[in-house]
């Protein structure tokens, strides 16, 4: 853009021009920072529900201590009979839209059976542990989305802060510029025809 203003012609049509480049750049501005306005508060809302953090990894730390407690007490080869009885989760990756920008996110598909499992003990740690490790994937979850959102947000700060600290001074300055050899031009032609006029 710095070279193409520099070779543009003293004129009437040139300062229109210019002067629509620089509202026109002006309303992207203004679009982008509304987006940086709604990136924002998008980010915010998403910080609020990660303070459940640390409540979901010390749920997660309590039901993994009261399987290993199992573990240890009934042995591993119950452990691993009670265990194989579980018909595991399933968990698909999509993505998600937070203010239009892409978040990859974990979802459960399907939960696990615990149905077969007869040991009310074992069958009690298992469902905590899983409640646990829902909180920790929902949790993951907004991290992503968080981290996503902000990327979003660097990138449209970066372009706000270089329209309003390079490109719209340099339309300012160029119309300015622009406008003073306009009026020179036509200051010099006026002052031609009068003197022809006069003679």
């Amino acid at each position: 853009m710095y070279s193409e203003l520099r070779f543009l012609p003293a004129s009437r049509g040139t300062l229109q021009l210019l002067r629509r480049k620089l509202e026109l750049v002006q309303r992207g501005k203004d679009v982008l920072q509304m987006r940086r306005d709604q990136l924002a508060k998008e980010i915010l809302a998403v910080l609020d529900e990660l303070r459940r953090r640390s409540e979901a990894e010390s749920a997660f730390l309590e039901a993994s201590r009261r399987i290993a407690t199992l573990r240890m007490v009934r042995g591993e080869y119950d452990f691993r009979s009670i265990a194989s009885l579980v018909r595991p989760p399933k968990v698909v990756g999509t993505i998600v839209s937070y203010q239009g920008v892409p978040v990859p996110q974990a979802r459960i598909a399907e939960e696990p059976d615990f149905s077969k499992v007869a040991d009310p003990e074992y069958r009690s740690a298992m469902e905590e542990l899983w409640r646990a490790v829902k909180s920790l994937i929902e949790v993951a979850n907004m991290e992503v989305a968080v981290e996503k959102i902000s990327e979003q947000l660097s990138y449209v700060n970066r372009i706000v802060n270089s329209l309003e600290k390079n490109v719209i001074p340099l339309l300012q300055d160029t119309i300015r510029r622009v406008e003073e050899r306009v009026l020179e031009e036509e200051l010099e032609d006026f002052t031609r025809l009068k003197l022809l006029a006069g003679a």
